[in-house]
């Protein structure tokens, strides 16, 4: 060859322009003729005279059309293999151009859930009873226990376009036991103090209920990663009642006025916010049929809370009855992080188990219910002012945690669109 090389093999065929040799390791190609200094047809190792032939020059027109051929022949070999390798990855992840499906997906599991609302009522009463010295309750910290939750969501994918509907509802457990003195005027008129206890108290439910619109545009998509910004609106409901427990104060021997007595509760929360939310969601597709799902979410929310109890005392041969109320304003900050790992079983059909976190934090915009405000309308503003601003300190946060297993339904319009 012109190229130093010495092939060593079987001329097959030749034209006046190339030929086709097979070389000894039994590969077969064409060779320009053109690109050879000389045939020998026997061992080249033998030195023999160097005879010049005549290397009959190819046409220059079809050695370029030769070349060209050549060129688009691995060109469209290129091809095929990134459209195959294009094809592979749609089976993972397909062309957002195309995308375009609804699914629906619901989960049931375990949740632990503390409301804020509760825990600053009790904390009000306990701080009045603190300040005011003329007796009241001190409540120990609440024994929680986890509950059942559900969730329920529908998504519409639209090339980069997602929408989602949906959302949880946790509960959990809650008992709170209290002790203290209690003054109140007895049959005579006498004024009298004498404690009371609770000897138990059974759980009761507490729940959380969320549902939130958003809709989310992918602004990144590589390799089944896709990122991105969320824009939501959120409502929640939260509420509790406990209507079975009972305070005793027995009668003080060392005081021939106290006498025994039972009182009955009546308690019952709730809580209603509602407002914007920003985020980012996180998607990753691998191994054709998982994928995992992230979202990080930021609210901005207002609403009212309204806490009452009702007070049935019954003494021996009369009772009384009293209720306290209580209605908030507050201005809460949101934030929500929840995953789920899914498994498509069938091309319609999956499996999912996940979590949700979320922790509202409160700020108290204005506090309102049963004030003692007599006096001049200038003294009664100044107690609600001074009222607010020493309970406002007593406001906390709100968390509610679960964890999902269920299924779901896929519907893709993107293929019978193509058909």
């Amino acid at each position: 060859m012109k190229d130093g090389r010495i092939l060593k093999g079987e001329v097959l065929h030749q034209s006046a322009f190339k030929i086709r040799f097979k070389s000894a390791e039994g590969k077969e190609e064409e060779i320009l003729k053109a690109s050879i200094r000389r045939i020998t047809f026997k061992n080249p190792d033998i030195k023999d005279p160097i005879k010049q032939e005549k290397i009959e020059k190819p046409d220059p027109a079809l050695e370029a059309k030769l070349k060209t051929e050549e060129e688009n022949l691995k060109k469209e070999q290129e091809e095929k293999s990134a459209k195959a390798k294009e094809t592979s990855q749609e089976k993972v992840t397909p062309a957002l151009s195309n995308r375009h499906g609804f699914e629906i997906l619901g989960g049931i599991g375990r949740s632990s859930y503390e409301s804020q609302v509760a825990n600053f009522h009790r904390s009000v009463e306990q701080y009045g009873s603190i300040l005011g010295g003329n007796g009241g309750f001190i409540y120990n910290s609440p024994d929680r226990k986890d509950s059942n939750a559900k969730t329920i969501n529908l998504r519409y994918t639209w090339k980069r376009i997602v929408a989602d509907l949906g959302g949880p509802h946790l509960n959990s457990l809650e008992s709170v036991n209290n002790l203290g003195s209690i003054v109140y005027p007895d049959l005579s008129g006498t004024t009298v103090s004498q404690g009371a206890f609770t000897p138990g108290v059974p759980y009761h439910t507490i729940s959380y209920k969320q549902i939130n619109a958003q809709i989310s545009y992918t602004t990144f998509s590589r390799s089944g990663l896709e990122l991105r910004p969320i824009l939501g609106y959120h409502k929640i409901w939260q509420k509790g009642k406990d209507d079975s427990t009972y305070e005793i104060s027995p009668k003080d021997p060392a005081n021939t006025n106290t006498i025994d007595w039972t009182i009955k509760y009546g308690v019952s929360f709730s809580d209603y916010l509602s407002g914007p939310s920003i985020g980012a969601a996180l998607e990753y597709k691998w191994k054709e049929k998982w994928e995992t799902r992230w979202e990080f979410q930021k609210q901005f929310l207002h609403g009212n809370s309204i806490y009452t109890r009702d007070q049935i005392a019954y003494l021996v041969g009369s009772f009384f009855e009293e209720r306290a109320a209580l209605n908030n304003q507050w201005k809460v900050n949101s934030q929500i992080i929840s995953g789920k790992i899914i498994y498509h079983w069938r091309d319609s059909v999956f499996f999912w188990t996940g979590f949700q976190y979320s922790k509202l934090t409160y700020k108290m915009e204005h506090f309102g219910g049963d004030l003692d405000l007599n006096g001049s309308p200038l003294d009664a503003y100044v107690n609600t002012v001074l009222i607010q601003s020493l309970t406002q300190g007593l406001a906390g946060n709100s968390t509610a945690k679960a964890i999902f297993v269920g299924a779901g339904y896929s519907l893709d319009f993107s293929k019978k669109e193509t058909q």
